[in-house]
């Protein structure tokens, strides 16, 4: 790094560090008079040269004469006057660093949470996008060959973008976990991105770009599912290691087409980039919608020898050669579809099978197809609805005559939530089955609800997914085939509407544990996700009381979105939501107004604010005409979001009555020390400061943090910006011996809680230390905070 002068570039403005060692703002301002000065006195002097050497002795013009006839006392004179035209900038400068540094408006989304009186937690730890690699056997007949062609570098197979594809229950999902499984040997890094919908595939690939090196302001900041594709695609592109991309379940190839581009043109979310292979699986056949660049792996059925090998693997006899011809003929009866062959051979393996190979092959033929045909008439002989369900049939009757007699209506239950997707143990809650009437009550239910669960694990039909979930350690998935096909059968024998309203009320349940702002349930409001907009695309199946409980769910899900920071897939989310709820509820149906809520702070947050502020107008309105009660928190809550949008659009005058009136509400109905009150006390005293009028927004900062060092503590997040803000404060006044203290506890509490040296407010916290540092004389402090901030920050920009 020696000899380079590094520009790094941050919300405050410019740091200039040279061999690694950052200046001084007042150095370089000093630095930039005295080369003024001598730029003014070299064109002195060549001006008296030239007009010595003049005949005429010509005048200058312009009342510059004086300089001509006194040049030395001018340069003098010219010297002091940019010298306080410098002194200004850095003031005004620093006084502008000091308002934006900490200072943060609190946008009030609404949620339906109320934590049970045991919250034991549905998930806890951060979302990731890790190959869930512990569902894969051990052994994958047949397919080594297109395994080992997925995962070869770039330089030995050229296409970067490969698609999977193939039709449903060919074992997509398993040849990619394998192609991971492969790859995370050698040494590449791995990420598994579902694109069942928009908002997952989003909410995935936000969290790659995190894991790929972008801040989580560069994820903040893109305003699009486009943008975001940007950023997630720049940082790919700097890797200089190998890394396998796997984007799962891509069925509906318009998802990967954001902002109006095209999946084959290269410009969406499916692109080439560094040195890294892009895997996408799909039932999708039409070759043009992946464009001619891209890598084609088609999947067929088993061959023959495979098929009957992989049939032995699942009943753990593969070294019986003796075996192979009957596996043969029963694998043929089943297509050689790779799921119907796991399904009937983990039947067969596991200690609940009353017939042999031989038998099976009997039921097979005698029985289970005919079902089938009598609903489904237009499936062929080999399609994969009809080869599966073959299967399972048998394996739910013999469950059934072992006793657990509720395995049955358990695997359709699952089947209604997200297909495909981790369903966590802790949101199978026994009492929400037994209200709909599927289960008995107490722990009878709980004892058969347990037997069914683990009868379907047995035999194959829903898979055991270590997902981190809670103190349970592990969920469950249903294949999304056999999830089609069972629904199917629910209908065909009237129990859809029954199963919808038992799968969202598990959903409801699950979403009372969870609190969409809090980072420790990140994971869990990941997890749910999928299985809430599961539930709002049935909701015009359900009573409009299990409708509004839904629409309450996936409003967590928007906040959480939000919250997190992925405003793409925010948006995405609440505006699929407010359309189901205007749909189902009505324009003006409370649940609707929250959503509508919720859908505009999202907006706001991606700075898409010519949408916000005209969402949250209307909201305001309803919210005052429907409730009619100035005090309803969902009317304060309004209030306050379209107060937030005013102040982020520069609208003060508008911004600050609301945030007044707001504040006063809550101080009368709420009290001084509740955490919407403080909220709002926050927000008027950034807007107070933002508009100048500092002597009013220092005492409600002074309140706000005393209320919060005393109720929180210490080191609460919350306490931990009011001290930043009323920092900041002092620092616009001036009051720098009042300013420093706050920022070093600030910033030493920063650091010992979130052990972070590139977390936004921590960084923002040194720099503005290190200005004030600078401006009371101790040049040797700042440049020391200036180093960490460099090893923050990284080097952006070199010349």
């Amino acid at each position: 790094m020696s000899g380079q002068l590094l520009v790094i570039w941050s919300c405050r403005g410019v740091t200039v560090s040279f061999r690694g060692q950052p200046w001084s703002r007042w150095f370089v301002a000093l630095s930039f008079v005295l080369v003024l000065v001598l730029v003014a006195v070299v064109t002195t002097v060549v001006a008296l040269a030239v007009n010595a050497a003049s005949s005429d002795e010509r005048r200058w013009p312009w009342g510059l004469h004086v300089i001509q006839d006194y040049p030395f006392p001018s340069v003098l004179v010219l010297t002091v006057v940019l010298a306080m035209l410098s002194v200004m900038v850095v003031s005004v400068q620093r006084g502008r660093d000091a308002r934006s540094a900490g200072s943060s408006l609190v946008a009030d989304s609404v949620v339906d949470v109320s934590p049970a009186p045991e919250d034991v937690g549905l998930l806890s730890g951060p979302g990731g996008v890790d190959a869930p690699l512990g569902e894969l056997p051990v052994v994958i007949r047949g397919r080594d060959g297109v395994v080992s062609d997925l995962v070869a570098p770039p330089a030995v197979y050229s296409p970067q973008v490969r698609v999977l594809v193939g039709m449903g229950g060919c074992g997509k999902t398993t040849v990619a976990l394998a192609a991971a499984r492969e790859a995370q040997a050698s040494g590449w890094r791995v990420w598994w991105v579902s694109a069942v919908d928009g908002a997952t595939l989003v909410a995935g690939m936000s969290a790659v770009a995190r894991e790929a090196g972008a801040s989580a302001e560069e994820v903040k900041d893109a305003d699009s599912d486009l943008a975001l594709a940007g950023v997630v695609w720049g940082w790919l592109n700097r890797m200089s290691g190998r890394w396998l991309l796997v984007i799962d379940n891509a069925d509906a190839p318009e998802v990967l087409a954001p902002g109006g581009t095209s999946v084959a043109g290269g410009s969406g979310w499916l692109r080439s980039a560094g040195a890294g292979v892009v895997l996408v699986t799909t039932r999708v056949t039409d070759r043009a919608v992946w464009g001619h660049r891209a890598g084609w792996f088609p999947l067929g059925e088993l061959d023959q020898r495979a098929a009957a090998l992989m049939l032995l693997d699942r009943i753990r006899r593969a070294d019986e050669p003796e075996l192979i011809e009957a596996a043969t003929a029963v694998a043929d009866r089943l297509g050689r579809l790779p799921l119907a062959v796991h399904l009937a051979g983990s039947y067969l393996g596991s200690g609940m099978a009353e017939v042999g190979l031989d038998g099976y092959l009997r039921l097979l033929t005698d029985r289970s197809l005919s079902v089938v045909d009598e609903g489904a008439p237009g499936w062929g002989d080999q399609d994969p609805r009809r080869l599966i369900m073959s299967t399972w049939e048998i394996s739910l009757d013999a469950l059934e005559r072992q006793g657990r007699i509720r395995a049955r209506i358990l695997l359709r239950v699952l089947s209604f939530l997200g297909p495909g997707s981790v369903v966590p143990l802790p949101m199978l809650e026994p009492s929400v089955l037994s209200e709909a009437g599927l289960l008995p009550d107490g722990d009878e239910g709980r004892a058969e609800m347990a037997a069914g669960l683990a009868g379907l694990r047995a035999v194959g039909l829903v898979d055991g997914v270590p997902a981190g979930v809670g103190g349970f350690g592990d969920g469950l998935m249903v294949h999304p085939l056999v999830a089609e096909v069972c629904r199917w059968r629910a209908a065909r024998e009237g129990q859809r509407p029954s199963l919808i309203a038992a799968a969202a009320g598990l959903v409801v349940a699950a979403s009372a544990r969870l609190h969409p702002a809090d980072p420790a349930d990140w994971k869990g409001c990941q997890v749910l996700a999928p299985h809430a907009r599961e539930a709002l695309g049935a909701i015009a199946e359900m009573s409009e009381d299990l409708g509004a409980d839904v629409v309450g769910v996936n409003n967590v899900v928007t906040h959480h979105y939000t919250a997190q920071g992925s405003y793409p897939a925010a948006i995405d989310q609440g505006e699929d939501v407010v359309a189901a709820a205007v749909a189902r509820l009505g324009v003006e149906h409370p649940k609707t107004l929250m959503s509508r809520n919720n859908l505009a702070t999202a907006y706001d947050a991606a700075g898409r604010l010519d949408e916000a502020i005209p969402l949250h107008e209307a909201t305001l309105a309803a919210c005052e005409r429907v409730l009619g009660d100035e005090e309803h928190p969902l009317t304060l809550t309004s209030r306050n979001n379209l107060a937030t949008a005013y102040d982020a659009a520069g609208r003060l005058d508008e911004a600050i009555p609301l945030y007044e009136a707001t504040l006063a509400v809550r101080e009368r109905v709420l009290g001084d020390e509740h955490p919407k009150t403080l909220m709002s006390r926050n927000n008027l005293a950034t807007a107070y400061d933002a508009a100048g009028r500092l002597d009013e927004a220092i005492p409600l900062y002074e309140a706000t943090l005393a209320v919060r060092e005393r109720v929180l503590g210490d080191e609460h997040p919350d306490t931990l910006g009011s001290r930043n803000n009323l920092a900041t404060a002092y620092d616009a006044a001036g009051r720098l011996g009042e300013a420093i203290p706050l920022y070093e506890a600030t910033l030493a509490a920063y650091e010992r809680v979130l052990g972070d040296e590139e977390h936004t407010t921590a960084l923002t916290c040194k720099k503005q230390l290190s200005t004030d540092y600078d401006a009371g004389g101790r040049v040797g402090a700042a440049m020391a905070v200036e180093e960490r901030v460099v090893a923050g920050v990284g080097v952006v920009g070199e010349t």
